[in-house]
């Protein structure tokens, strides 16, 4: 990489040379040229517009002596008037040759002026003219020659050949030792980047990339450091996954497969005993299956499968379906239900009914001896606001942040209990986030706890 870039660099600056050499020796006849042709006209067109001021003839006079010009003025007749370089005395009248040579077109074609380049005879110069037309006064017309003699450049072009030639070398080697400089301090940071990311792809995810001495090399190493870390969080994540998951489903089938041997060897004739170990078994499996579901559900929503299918429908309604879905196998609780307000609100029917039932299961889960729930469905300003507040055993204040990741494992006073998946919070969390609601939890050791979510009202006006 070093010697593409120092290659890049040396091109860049022969490149450079070569336009040099071709505006200062190829084209430099043809510029000169160019330009005192230019300058001739912008200064026939001003004596043009001068031509019926009283300072006339100080205008001519200032711009022969200062651009070593030719200026000639002869009336339609031939009769020279005015000029810089001979006595009018001792000139006589201009042929009609001449002057139709001179100025017919002019005539001819209602022209202005006329700019002509020509050689001189048996020298190496040229000359460039302008004729143009000045005016009419007291019925007779004006004209102008201005002339320029092009100096010849062949003798600057051979010194500038040798200026430049030597120019070029010292410059080109100049050139060739700060690039190779320049190039190593580019290099070498892009270098050590790519020997990090192969050292990355072998698994040491705790090597840094390095920075180095431009901001756009720092910008790069903190972007690609950042994700970095969050790969490495990612595997960490994926490898705390599986072993939750491994261990989730090793104890039931763990118990199943006990259970079932049991009921093989010991409680095959046993009517009692057989049903008690075949109502394990089924728990055991309902547990499986929830714990299918919900991984299931943790895996579409987080690789944006989940598409949420917005409808309008009453919060309140919904928390009295989940009541009474609970009380049918719950019918020890207590579940006190308050409803205020217009509680219609805007948002995927399903993902909310997941989000309630999974917030009232797992109060039903740590409600402890207390066996009673509120479920609070209020109108406020922001919005719908559903509360589920338990009576049980509360989070420490250090679990709070906690209880919405994967299989979070509190601090002592929160385990998990046997019919919880350690996802339920966490699919709630991913629910409401992807709705863009507000949500969280107040809670106190053993007074209990209180989750609620804000869902977007009812837009009215539709």
């Amino acid at each position: 990489m070093l010697f593409k870039l120092w290659r890049y660099f040396i091109g860049f600056a022969a490149m450079i040379f070569i336009i040099l050499w071709l505006f200062q020796i190829v084209f430099l006849n043809y510029f000169y040229e160019s330009m005192k042709i230019s300058e001739i006209t912008r200064i026939g067109n001003t004596i043009q517009n001068e031509f019926d001021s009283e300072d006339f003839g100080e205008v001519l006079t200032t711009y022969a002596l200062t651009k070593s010009l030719k200026i000639t003025v002869v009336d339609e007749y031939g009769h020279y008037r005015m000029t810089n370089d001979t006595v009018l005395e001792y000139l006589p009248p201009m042929s009609k040759l001449r002057f139709d040579a001179e100025y017919g077109r002019l005539q001819e074609e209602g022209l202005k002026y006329i700019i002509k380049t020509s050689k001189i005879p048996k020298l190496d110069n040229s000359l460039i003219e302008f004729n143009g037309y000045l005016g009419n006064i007291a019925g007779v017309k004006y004209y102008i020659t201005i002339s320029s003699v092009l100096e010849p450049v062949d003798s600057a072009i051979d010194i500038l050949k040798e200026q430049l030639f030597i120019v070029s070398i010292i410059s080109l080697v100049i050139a060739m030792i700060m690039s190779f400089f320049i190039s190593k301090r580019l290099s070498d940071p892009i270098v050590q980047m790519s020997r990090t990311a192969i050292a990355i792809g072998k698994g040491n995810y705790d090597i840094m990339f390095k920075k180095g001495d431009y901001e756009e090399i720092d910008d790069l190493s903190d972007t690609l450091n950042y994700a970095t870390g969050e790969l490495k969080k990612t595997l960490q994540l994926r490898k705390d996954l599986l072993a939750n998951v491994s261990h989730d489903l090793k104890t039931p089938l763990t118990v199943i497969k006990s259970y079932g041997e049991m009921i093989r060897d010991i409680s095959g004739d046993n009517k009692e005993k057989r049903n008690e170990h075949i109502e394990v078994i089924i728990e055991e499996a309902d547990h499986l299956t929830k714990l299918v579901n919900d991984l299931l559900d943790v895996s579409k929503l987080e690789s944006s499968v989940a598409n949420y299918e917005i409808t309008t429908f009453d919060l309140g309604e919904m928390v009295d379906n989940q009541v009474m879905r609970f009380k049918n196998y719950r019918s020890d609780f207590d579940f006190e239900v308050i409803k205020t307000g217009d509680l219609k609100v805007e948002a995927d029917y399903k993902r909310i009914e997941q989000v309630v039932y999974n917030l009232i299961s797992n109060a039903i889960n740590y409600s402890g001896e207390s066996k009673k729930l509120i479920l609070k469905t209020e109108e406020t300003e922001k919005g719908v606001r559903f509360d589920c507040i338990d009576f049980g055993i509360g989070i420490k204040e250090e679990d709070i942040t906690g209880i919405w990741d994967r299989f979070y494992r509190g601090s002592g006073n929160r385990t998990r209990s046997k019919v919880g998946t350690g996802l339920g919070l966490f699919i709630v969390k991913s629910i409401l986030e992807g709705h863009g609601f507000e949500y969280g939890v107040a809670s106190k050791v053993n007074e209990g706890s209180n989750f609620y979510f804000v869902a977007k009202k009812m837009d009215k006006e539709k």
